[in-house]
């Protein structure tokens, strides 16, 4: 072919493969934005339904808070014998919903009943009239109807409170509690799914009152930018005041969490600029937004009460997407460099070795992403611990190290009461107390340990360097321990975990330790309270 010839083959060659990548980058490009709306709304809806369920949570104690305030009246009408009961349910109900519940009162025969210490004359002194209230309007508004007051920031204990209500049939008995939000505030720190994402959840008034920057909190996203600094200025002025008047150091500390707080709000409302009212009107889209100078993924998703916003820096959402775009893309070059090098192979054989050089380069990146999607499915989705293949190379390959001498032992766990969790709770909740069993599980063993979910509710430990069965069974004994501790902290359901444990030793084979061991966890079972048990003992 002469030399024109051969230069016009060259650029019809490269004007091919750029035009075939442009394609293929707009075909991705389309792929990853479905992949990006399928995500941020799934995101949205898992955090309206969780926050929405939490919600859900408040509304049953209320009614059996109503159940039983109902027929004490009913038992017992005078107010002072009610005013009794309350000042008693009070600290069983702190008991029953831990820190979610707050202090309980109502309004009955023409009375304020209420179950703190508070004498009645400091209400009185300052003109305190029940009818007034927020929470008496709002119970007298729904009719019969559970309703919530909007909910504010408590600056002093820094979490979110709210009142439930409900108008009894007399028409004139309203029932109340108050009730902090905190579940909500840990329901969303559950959720974070990108790095450096912004996620509130937020009332039909706009109120945040979840976040996953606390120093949002109470703030208001239908505020205008002028509302927002307002709310500076009355906070500062304020605290001002205070500190004029010789405040008491707690009451100091309240008024400038609550500077703090309207300067950060402030800051990320500012920050969003137009942003934010694009985002409130277009529920279900996903928008890019600029937040702060950075450039955003924003979605928002409208629940029956509470809403979810949600915030994904670009470069977090690019980390994401990684699986969707850089292994099409690695192919497709793969493939388009491979054909074009078969094109011009009989071009002068320098072409054909930068062609090749071109090719192994690829090939590499292609390495080291299936070396990325090996290790990813050697665990476990859920808790992050190992999988059962990956636990058992991983037994095998510690007992082939092994020096004669050496020894290990073989702990196999099984959840007690694991099935009642998920009938009770729902497999929500379930998946929620595996992720907490397995956190537990990880904080109690060495780096030199092995930790495996197997499957369902099943764990497995190997305790490196050791035959003392009393060394593995204070370690099942920690992680029961710590997980009933943790669980009730986070008010979540709590199983114990029965073991099975045998000793391993060089020589042993996976598959006849598993089996010993689960005989043991077999005998630690028939108690189903957290027993230990170990093989040949």
């Amino acid at each position: 072919m002469k030399r024109g010839g051969k230069k016009s083959f060259r650029i019809g060659c490269e004007i091919f493969f750029l035009a075939a990548n442009l394609m293929v980058i707009l075909l991705i490009g389309r792929r990853e934005s479905l992949w990006i709306d399928r995500s941020l709304s799934g995101h949205g809806r898992e955090a309206v339904s969780q926050v929405e369920g939490v919600m859900e949570n408040y509304v049953h104690s209320f009614k059996l808070f109503a159940h039983m305030l109902a027929g004490q009246i009913k038992d017992h009408p005078d107010p002072d014998e009610i005013w009794d009961y309350l000042k008693q349910a009070d600290s069983r109900l702190l008991e029953i919903e831990g820190d979610t519940f707050d202090g309980l009162y109502l309004y009955y025969e023409g009375r304020y009943l209420y179950s703190w210490d508070t004498p009645y004359s400091v209400y009185e002194g300052t003109g305190y009239d029940v009818t007034e209230r927020p929470w008496y309007r709002d119970a007298a508004a729904g009719a019969g109807r559970i309703v919530f007051t909007p909910p504010y920031m408590s600056y002093a204990n820094h979490y979110i409170l709210s009142t439930v209500s409900q108008l009894q049939p007399d028409g004139e008995t309203v029932f109340a509690y108050d009730i902090r939000l905190g579940d909500i505030q840990e329901a969303v720190r559950s959720l974070q799914a990108y790095e450096n994402e912004e996620l509130l959840v937020f009332d039909d008034n706009g109120t945040v009152i979840g976040s996953l920057n606390e120093d949002y909190l109470g703030g208001s996203l239908y505020a205008s930018p002028e509302e927002t600094g307002r709310s500076i200025e009355e906070a500062k002025a304020a605290l001002a005041a205070a500190e004029e008047s010789g405040a008491l150091d707690g009451q100091l500390e309240k008024l400038k969490a609550r500077v703090e707080a309207a300067l950060a709000f402030d800051h990320f409302h500012r920050s969003l600029g137009g942003g934010v009212s694009d985002l409130l009107g277009q529920d279900g889209t996903v928008l890019r937004v600029n937040a702060g100078g950075r450039s955003c993924y924003g979605y928002l998703h409208r629940g029956q009460s509470l809403h979810t916003l949600i915030l994904v820096p670009t470069a977090s959402m690019l980390k994401a997407t990684v699986s969707v775009w850089l292994v099409p893309l690695l192919l497709v070059e793969l493939f388009l460099i491979y054909g074009i090098g078969r094109a011009v192979q009989w071009q002068k054989n320098q072409e054909l070795r930068e062609a090749y050089v071109q090719l192994g380069q690829t090939q590499k990146r292609l390495e080291i992403a299936l070396m990325a999607a090996q290790k990813a499915a050697a665990i476990d989705h859920l808790t992050g611990l190992m999988n059962f293949k990956s636990f058992e190379n991983g037994v095998t390959d510690a007992l082939e190290a092994m020096e004669p001498g050496d020894c290990g032992i073989l702990i196999m766990m099984d959840g007690d009461h694991f099935k009642a969790v998920n009938d009770n709770y729902g497999h929500m909740v379930g998946d929620e107390v595996i992720k907490l069993t397995a956190q537990m599980m990880i904080g109690r063993i060495r780096t030199v340990d092995l930790a495996s979910r197997l499957h369902g509710d099943e764990f497995s430990i190997f305790i490196a360097n050791t035959a003392d069965f009393s060394v593995a069974q204070r370690i099942v004994e920690d992680i029961n321990q710590t997980l009933k501790a943790e669980a009730a902290r986070r008010n979540m359901p709590s199983i114990t975990l029965s073991a099975g444990a045998v000793a391993a030793r060089r020589g042993d084979s996976y598959a006849a330790l598993a089996k010993a061991a689960d005989e043991a966890l077999y005998r630690a079972k028939e108690g189903h309270n957290g027993g230990f048990e170990a093989a040949g003992l």
